[in-house]
């Protein structure tokens, strides 16, 4: 004879082995995309480095700058901060338009929307261009 108690638990216990397997995919998935949005990062980063050793490269030949006076140039900018951490951290500013804080980092003011001045060349790049209406 049939338990209906053991029916009920055979059906939890099946429900929950199909319930793991769709997580473990899930799992799966993000951990592939993950895998891929690092390899594009990564990708990225080598670039990056590419672009930089070719101008340091540029700038020592017509400019005659020794290894020294770059690595004090990148130490200065580097603590500007406050602190040598290998990073170029933006700046703390206010919006110009609702006096709020804002960072050099954000392009916009998340209270009022209006553009944030940049910091530095780097971030500059990086702030959108106000509308210009050609007639």
């Amino acid at each position: 004879m049939i338990d209906l108690w053991d029916v009920y638990q055979h059906v939890q216990i099946s429900e929950l082995q199909a319930s793991q397997h769709i997580n473990n995919l899930d799992s799966r998935k993000n951990g592939e995309t993950l895998h891929k949005e690092v390899q594009r990062l990564e990708s990225k980063i080598d670039g990056l480095a590419l672009i930089c050793q070719a101008l340091l490269e540029i700038l020592q030949e017509k400019a005659d700058l020794s290894d020294k006076e770059v690595v004090e140039k990148i130490k200065e900018i580097d603590l500007r901060d406050g602190r040598e951490d290998g990073k170029l951290t933006g700046k703390m500013s206010f919006c110009s338009k609702c006096k709020r804080p804002a960072h050099s980092r954000q392009r916009t003011c998340m209270y009022c929307g209006t553009a944030i001045i940049a910091g530095n060349i780097v971030e500059k790049s990086l702030t959108p261009k106000p509308n210009v209406h050609i007639k």
